[in-house]
């Protein structure tokens, strides 16, 4: 029975969709494909899925759960509940309206003496930078009008103006002005203390460096050129010195000076290394062996063996005094570094540096030579300060102390 079922459903689909060729003449020749009774019916059922798949999509839209089918009065219901929460929005901003109108004045009056006090550590913190906060800080941009912000050297969040700040309160904070109010005394204390520290600190560890070489710190301080100037930084005229704030402010002002003067001293002194690759000394600062003669003679540099035209380099930044031939010393270099302070780099076999050009420390100013007294290729390095000749070699160890 189940072969009759069978035989009768593929003589129907064979006489529904019998084996049909398709003929198609083009430039004199004659091609036909031929269409099987599996690619059609495979055709029918394709096609048949995809009607009903439309069909189904159309009756899911015209039968379920349309949102443009939403009754009117659930519409209304929806929109009592919108305007209830606007009301509710504008009895709230209302509110803070008028609390941050009532707040304003005590808000005034507290906000202006410690504004002008911000005026004065801002200008303090802007042109002394160096001196009072860490080398290594990013630099702190202040706005041109009144502002408001934490006191604090290394505080790097940007902060808004007054205006804005009280624009943009929250709801639920309005009483914050009050307490940033009554904790900004307690922040500028603690950025005073935190400036005296840091500028003492700075003071210590430049002073620690000069006394590493050995040298006087005061004679250096008094080599330095004379002249004087800076940004006029003004305290407030109507600030009180209740707690001492102006006299604490002048202080730091005269550290920070201190600092900037001992800054530029360090700037001048030549603790780099002179060879910018690997050596080795072959003679120290002092008496020793003449190599020509074999006599005891004074010897006022260091000497640095190494392979000829090796980096010869600044141990500090200054202009350059001298290039050129100088009797036994060969072809020389001599730089500057004011503070009285200069450097001699003798037997170059190259000078890559002129008369006057201001160069900076590590910058390449020869190639190691032999020129003039010399048994082989090597440096013969020296410190100067106002004329006098000093052992280069604490000035090499002060160089470590840096880095």
């Amino acid at each position: 029975m189940i072969n009759d079922v069978m035989s009768d459903m593929r003589s129907h689909i064979l006489r529904h969709f019998p084996e049909r060729q398709i003929y198609l003449r083009s430039g004199g020749e004659v091609k036909y494909y031929i269409l099987t009774t599996k690619l059609q019916l495979g055709v029918v059922t394709l096609l048949s899925a995809m009607a009903l798949l439309c069909l189904w999509t159309m009756l899911n839209l015209l039968i379920g759960n349309n949102p443009l089918r939403t009754s009117g009065q659930e519409m209304q219901h929806q929109k009592a509940n919108y305007e209830r929460m606007v009301a509710d929005l504008k009895a709230k901003e209302e509110n803070t309206r008028l609390m941050l109108a009532e707040q304003r004045t005590n808000f005034e009056t507290m906000a202006r003496e410690l504004e002008q006090k911000h005026q004065t550590l801002s200008q303090i913190m802007g042109t002394q930078t160096s001196a009072v906060a860490i080398t290594t800080a990013p630099k702190i941009e202040y706005a041109t009008d009144r502002v408001l912000m934490a006191p604090t050297a290394r505080d790097t969040t940007p902060r808004e103006s007054r205006r804005d700040v009280i624009k943009t309160a929250s709801l639920t904070t309005g009483l914050d002005f009050d307490n940033s109010l009554n904790t900004m005394g307690a922040k500028q204390d603690v950025f005073l203390i935190s400036a005296e520290r840091e500028t003492l600190d700075k003071i210590e560890r430049n002073r620690a460096l000069i006394q590493a070489t050995d040298m006087d710190i005061e004679t250096i301080l008094q080599a330095a050129p004379q002249g004087k100037g800076g940004p006029f930084i003004p305290v407030g005229e109507n600030l009180t010195d209740d707690n001492g704030f102006v006299s604490r402010v002048s202080a730091i002002q005269a550290r920070a000076a201190e600092v900037q003067a001992l800054d530029d001293a360090i700037e001048s002194l030549p603790v780099g290394h002179p060879v910018g690759t690997e050596t080795y000394q072959t003679s120290s600062f002092g008496l020793r062996q003449d190599p020509f003669t074999k006599r005891p003679t004074m010897h006022h540099g260091l000497d640095f063996g190494g392979q000829r035209s090796s980096p010869i380099v600044a141990t500090a930044g200054g202009v350059v005094s001298y290039v050129g031939r100088r009797g036994t010393y060969g072809r020389v270099v001599e730089i500057d570094h004011g503070h009285g302070f200069k450097t001699r780099y003798a037997h170059l076999h190259k000078t890559f540096v002129k008369r006057g050009q201001k160069v900076d420390k590590g910058f390449k100013i020869g190639g190691m030579g032999s020129t003039g007294r010399s048994t082989a290729t090597h440096l013969h390095y020296e410190v100067h300060f106002q004329g006098r000749a000093y052992d280069p070699t604490k000035f090499l160890k002060a160089g470590l102390y840096v880095q």
